[in-house]
């Protein structure tokens, strides 16, 4: 799972992720980039839940398809997507009950306005167009009053991680790593680390011995 902090109106996109990848129980698989800038279509993607699947997903837009922009994109994103996720499943494995939802924030060709998109494997991919402009945050925290870009977002994803750790191990949401900052604007993007959390060097170190344990003992 992962730490995702969005905020929108009609002219911009923020979009917040943390790096720290996991194992259900919270042990430390690795730092990942949760979001990715597509620039020829103006547009974001960010995902939750399993890692890996946004990747193969950028990748089949990329090279496979021919789309003029996001809202063309969402006319075959439903379909292409359960496909992939089918494939997914069955090459990696995934159990029935591991979800991902990906996302999509960007400049709409027919209206020049943001425009957000979400699909989940839990509703087979559906679009869900995300009305009205505003905040979207997974896992839950409070949305700080006067909201002040982006020095409340290191509060917020604070407050997340701080929520996680009082829930039993098997619920919670494992936040971590760096603060990536994803920002679309009629400039273009801005794409930067804000923030590195105190635990960073030991979920690095964790992350090295797990790989090193690995090798000396394969399965």
């Amino acid at each position: 799972m992962s730490s995702l902090i969005i905020a929108t109106d009609e002219t911009q996109v923020l979009v917040a992720t943390d790096t720290l990848a996991t194992h259900p129980d919270g042990r430390p698989i690795k730092f990942t980039t949760k979001a990715f800038i597509v620039p020829h279509l103006k547009l974001i993607m960010a995902s939750t839940g399993i890692m890996g699947f946004l990747g193969r997903w950028i990748v089949h837009v990329n090279d496979m398809l021919i789309v003029k922009g996001i809202d063309n994109l969402d006319y075959h994103a439903p379909r292409v997507l359960a496909s992939l996720w089918q494939g997914c499943k069955q090459e990696l494995s995934i159990p029935d009950d591991i979800t991902t939802s990906i996302y999509h924030f960007g400049f709409s060709e027919a209206t020049g306005l943001v425009h957000s998109y979400r699909y989940r494997s839990t509703d087979n991919f559906k679009s869900d167009r995300l009305e009205p402009y505003g905040f979207l945050v997974k896992p839950e925290c409070p949305i700080p009053d006067n909201f002040t870009f982006p020095q409340d977002i290191i509060a917020m994803m604070s407050e997340q991680r701080t929520i996680q750790s009082s829930k039993p191990k098997h619920e919670r949401v494992y936040v971590g790593g760096d603060i990536q900052i994803h920002h679309l604007s009629h400039d273009g993007f801005r794409v930067y680390t804000l923030h590195r959390f105190e635990d960073y060097m030991r979920d690095e170190t964790a992350i090295y011995d797990a790989c090193r344990q690995q090798k000396q003992n394969p399965q």
